[in-house]
């Protein structure tokens, strides 16, 4: 009871720093016409804020991973936490695009720091089972971002504007950063920390990426972002543009399908188990894919924005089973250098997605229907790749996260 009440305690301190990642991607989506009208940007160029912030956020972890795994995870996390604060303050005051992306680039850079931290110190605390649990555990209380995100940021902006917003979340840093201070402990011993230099990095990398039990999860991952990114870029200018829904309309609608991702991680959390993380990795994609399918099916018989949505539901909660099991997996294949793993499946996963923000923005404008046959094709990709991936992981891959 001791164990289990200590993994919830951790568990909600690191949600509440990897969750300002999610809040900096989620939260503004609703302002995005609003930014581009006030800044005399396109909305092509205001999405770029987005895709920015994701190409900083994945290349930011290749360089903090060898750090934390050199002077540890607390005082990385400490200085991540303070320049997202300032950064967030800086795009709350930003006078044109051009500045707006200089800071979205710092935040990117910081959350990514925050984010090799969190996913290290899951794994210098826990392995196998216990960490891929731990991952759904953490991924249940984080899931709370994109339901709660885009609906507060809705309301913060239709009271405020969308520069409150941005204050908003650096608020949530200082909340972050004073809880991390009283409640997260320095997880990598000393003895256990490796020395700083371009033999160990690179050696390091190269040992990560040469590894199939990690690279394969790591790229089923990597898909799921996309998809995931994908909709998230469409589905601002869909909802708002074709459908006519208000920002707070907008808000509420995303972030009700956001609830799904936290039903997915609370029954893989539950599921693990029982069925073992393989199946539940493929039971994951397989419902991100039907998802998609179901929404395309909604729209071409006309049934409406919150049927689309609903059947939106499906594929988050297959996300929020897919994210957990990957990364469990990916994460598992190594036993040293675990914050350059994370570093590796961090960069992978966010690199990839970040090309999907001005794909699904270019097609979201050509019509509804031509964006949800994207996510569709997106969807069968990612189902044939986990398919691919669990083919040919070693046939010890479920015995080492269920013992």
């Amino acid at each position: 009871m001791k164990s289990q009440t200590s993994h919830i305690k951790l568990a909600a301190s690191l949600a509440l720093i990897t969750v300002l990642g999610p809040l900096a991607i989620d939260m503004y989506l609703s302002s995005l016409p609003e930014i581009a009208i006030e800044l005399g940007s396109s909305f092509a160029n205001v999405q770029l804020t987005l895709t920015v912030f994701l190409l900083s956020m994945g290349l930011g972890q290749l360089i903090f991973g060898p750090i934390t795994d050199a002077y540890g995870r607390k005082r990385p996390l400490m200085a991540g936490l303070v320049v997202f604060i300032l950064m967030s303050l800086w795009a709350a005051s930003s006078d044109s695009i051009q500045t707006l992306l200089y800071a979205r680039f710092g935040q990117g850079l910081s959350a990514s720091l925050i984010l090799v931290v969190a996913l290290s110190t899951v794994r210098d605390v826990s392995e196998g089972a216990q960490a891929a649990q731990l991952f759904a555990l953490l991924m249940t209380i984080e899931g709370l971002a994109p339901v709660l995100a885009p609906a507060v940021g809705g309301v913060i902006d239709g009271q405020w504007g969308w520069r409150a917003v941005f204050v908003a979340m650096a608020l949530m840093g200082v909340f972050a950063l004073l809880n991390s201070q009283l409640n997260l402990k320095e997880s990598l011993a000393a003895e256990d920390r490796i020395a700083l230099n371009s033999k160990n990095v690179l050696g390091a990398y190269k040992n990560i990426i040469c590894t199939r039990s990690f690279i394969l999860p790591a790229f089923s991952l990597s898909a799921a972002f996309f998809f995931l990114f994908a909709y998230i870029a469409g589905a601002s200018l869909v909802y708002q543009k074709t459908f006519l829904l208000s920002t707070e309309q907008f808000g509420f609608t995303f972030g009700a399908t956001g609830t799904a991702v936290l039903l997915g991680a609370f029954l893989c959390n539950r599921l693990i188990g029982v069925l073992g993380i393989v199946k539940l990795s493929v039971y994951g994609a397989i419902l991100m894919g039907l998802g998609a399918v179901c929404a395309a099916v909604m729209n071409t018989f006309a049934f409406g924005v919150y049927a689309i949505a609903a059947s939106f539901f499906i594929s988050m909660m297959g996300l929020g089973i897919a994210e957990s099991t990957f990364m469990a997996l990916a994460m598992s294949s190594q036993k040293t250098a675990l914050g350059s793993t994370a570093a590796v499946l961090g960069a992978m996963q966010l690199m990839i997605a970040s090309f999907a923000t001005p794909l699904a923005g270019y097609i979201s404008e050509l019509g509804a229907m031509h964006w949800l046959l994207l996510l569709c094709i997106i969807g069968i990709i990612l189902i044939a790749l986990t398919l691919f991936t669990v083919a040919r992981l070693p046939n010890t891959a479920d015995m080492a996260v269920e013992h």
